[in-house]
């Protein structure tokens, strides 16, 4: 370095040093969220929350082989939006009943965190022939709200 100029090749040589690795990682990201959408088309998946994916008869937890697959038949789900004491943000609780131990997903608060839970919520009473929670739904107006994107995730 002379009279506070940096040498120009070793000022390309750090933009490559961040370039190339923030690249690298992005372009994994996008081949695994491709790979996950083809997974999802493959089995089938009309909507997922969290690590959560619904079927016409199952929920899938989790993903690749050693995810946990439930018959949807019997289960029920609920959204709550809470603040604890310990906590400085609202946090959207999902709880699925039913399946052998209740399964209890959460995300940090947000309109669509929230607005997805709701609409995974609804979709899985009505699929598992939960019709009446559904329909409390409805008639609190959760299905006629705005429209949000059907992953949250």
């Amino acid at each position: 370095m002379k009279g506070g100029t940096m040498d120009p090749f070793l000022g390309h040589a750090w933009i490559g040093a961040i370039a190339i690795p923030l690249a690298i990682v992005m372009a994994i990201a996008f081949v695994l969220e491709q790979y996950q959408q083809r997974q999802d088309r493959m089995d089938g998946v009309l909507l997922s929350w969290n690590d959560l994916r619904l079927t016409r008869s199952l929920l899938i937890v989790g993903s690749g082989r050693d995810a946990e697959r439930f018959p949807i038949g019997g289960l029920s789900a609920k959204v709550d939006v809470t603040r604890s004491p310990d906590q400085p943000d609202d946090e959207v609780h999902l709880v699925i009943k039913n399946a052998g131990a209740d399964i209890r997903r959460r995300q940090p608060y947000s309109y669509g965190a929230s607005g997805n839970a709701q609409m995974f919520a609804i979709k899985l009473n009505m699929l598992s022939g939960h019709p009446h929670k559904a329909a409390d739904a409805f008639a609190a107006g959760i299905i006629d709200g705005a429209r949000s994107d059907r992953h949250a995730a």
